[in-house]
């Protein structure tokens, strides 16, 4: 099969420092058929592609462009943020990953210092949701939830939502983390509990049981849900509980 070898250009987590190389490729050119040898790749990862006013990035491609003149090997060194903001890192082979799920990786909460805008339109394509299951009034001063945490200031009227931190919500989403219900924003009331959340919907018209409730997708990006709990979306993405039903939905362009 085809083998590639990974350099390490200043990500500092795996593969051969770039002093190391030589020798590696002295002692692996004779273990491979003439093909491999001839189809052999040569690859790196990026610490900083995200910020596109972060020399790091130039000087990774530098470093692996001089390390690769003595070999001519194909090469792969574009993530999803090197394919969108840096067209000299496109080769070979590119690994388009947080963009598949249409995030752009430059508009997460840790690099918008040096990033003002999307440059690119992508479109979300997952949306995590569920339904209402349960409906009460409060009347001023009572709690919800537990430890009490959350206390209604006013009348107000709870939402329970079939979701919690074992479907793969974050369980350190604090009260006033958005929800999306009826076309409108609800913050959350209380601590997220094992299977279940609990939802402000006092000033939402009619709402009642069985409405669906967005937690992240077309109508509230993931990364805001990201920087209410301080972390990244790639995290949210990627830990969703296996026990929540997955549904495959073709659109058209």
């Amino acid at each position: 099969g085809k083998v590639w070898i990974k350099v390490d250009t200043g990500m500092n987590r795996l593969g051969f420092m770039p002093e190391h190389l030589a020798d590696v490729m002295q002692q692996i050119m004779p273990c491979l058929s003439q093909t491999q040898q001839e189809e052999l790749v040569l690859c790196s990862h990026f610490s900083n592609s995200e910020e596109k006013n972060n020399p790091k990035t130039l000087n990774q491609i530098q470093c692996f462009d001089n390390l690769n003149s003595a070999y001519h090997c194909q090469t792969s060194l574009a993530n999803s943020a090197g394919i969108i903001h840096w067209p000299q890192s496109r080769r070979d082979f590119n690994r388009l990953g947080i963009a598949l799920y249409g995030i752009n990786p430059s508009m997460e909460s840790h690099c918008l210092d040096s990033v003002s805008n999307a440059d690119i339109a992508l479109k979300p394509v997952m949306t995590l949701q569920s339904n209402i299951i349960g409906l009460r009034t409060l009347a001023k001063g009572d709690s919800v939830g537990y430890g009490e945490a959350w206390q209604a200031k006013r009348n107000s009227v709870i939402a329970t939502v079939a979701i919690g931190y074992a479907d793969g919500y974050p369980r350190n989403a604090q009260a006033g983390t958005p929800v999306f219900v009826n076309n409108q924003l609800a913050p959350l009331a209380g601590r997220v509990s094992m299977d279940m959340i609990t939802v402000d919907v006092t000033d939402l018209p009619e709402v009642k049981l069985g409405d669906v409730v967005e937690l992240w997708g077309s109508n509230l990006p993931v990364e805001t849900i990201a920087e209410h709990v301080g972390t990244i979306s790639y995290e949210l993405l990627t830990r969703v509980s296996i026990r929540l039903p997955k549904v495959h939905i073709e659109v058209a362009n």
